[in-house]
């Protein structure tokens, strides 16, 4: 998801393409980070204002699960996201990452922020150890990762980036050539946060309903309680009147 990355100058001056025949390996760095909103060592994951220049499209417009978005990543990796982290600020708790490889990708200018893809499902790039540690991902978020039959696709799942939270979006690469470049599509999933106003309101609704339920319950109790016993029923008001002009002519006879 290097593509995150769209508002600091280009790296160099010269354009890098992917060499015919060069095979590249992608591992995905997915690790917590500290703080909660934006900061100034941070990008967006949702930015609708990035611009590709190389196209003029706007790149990172996914902010609901299963939207996808289109980046380059490869070797070299982009070196700003050594230092910048991506903060959540869609309105879902982040529950996975899918990143699916699906073509090669160039830098015509050789700006991180500006790059073509080429969709070919034979393109000679894979998720796998990039960095020789034995295993395929890293993630201290997430507890999950499968790469599929092939390597084109890698899932992270079992964990939460939270709403505003700060994660890592580094990829080990590594390649038989240099430069060389994947397009990869990036998607999430995700549980909707509502927003404090929406849950207030939800729970001033769930309180009305339970209230009127209770109130009809009562009402119907009553009425049943009337049928099955009608003299039990009868207002009491009348029989202590009744009682009162009993003593009273008592007392005036005595």
């Amino acid at each position: 998801m290097k593509g995150f990355v769209c508002l600091l100058a280009p790296v160099v001056a010269i354009g890098w393409a992917t060499p015919s025949g060069a095979t590249l390996t992608i591992e995905p760095v997915i690790n917590f980070v500290a703080g909660s909103g934006p900061s100034a060592d941070s990008f967006p994951l949702y930015n609708p204002e990035a611009i590709n220049a190389a196209n003029g499209e706007h790149p990172f417009l996914a902010n609901e699960p299963g939207e996808i978005d289109t980046v380059s990543i490869g070797n070299p990796p982009d070196p700003r996201l050594l230092q910048f982290s991506v903060w959540n600020n869609t309105a879902y708790n982040i529950t996975s990452l899918r990143l699916s490889i699906i073509g090669s990708a160039t830098h015509p200018t050789g700006d991180e922020d500006s790059w073509l893809i080429t969709r070919d499902p034979n393109v000679d790039a894979f998720f796998g150890d990039a960095d020789g540690d034995g295993k395929i991902g890293l993630s201290n978020i997430f507890s999950s990762i499968v790469v599929s039959d092939g390597g084109k696709t890698i899932t992270l799942s079992g964990g939460v980036i939270p709403v505003g939270g700060h994660f890592t979006d580094i990829a080990h690469a590594s390649s038989t050539d240099f430069p060389v470049f994947a397009g990869v599509d990036t998607s999430f999933d995700g549980v909707l946060v509502p927003e404090p106003a929406t849950g207030v309101l939800l729970l001033t609704g769930g309180l009305g309903l339970f209230l009127a339920r209770r109130t009809r319950q009562c009402t119907v109790r009553q009425t049943e309680n009337m049928a099955l016993h009608p003299a039990q029923s009868r207002p009491r008001r009348n029989r202590g009147r009744m009682v009162a002009v009993s003593e009273g002519k008592s007392l005036r006879s005595a």
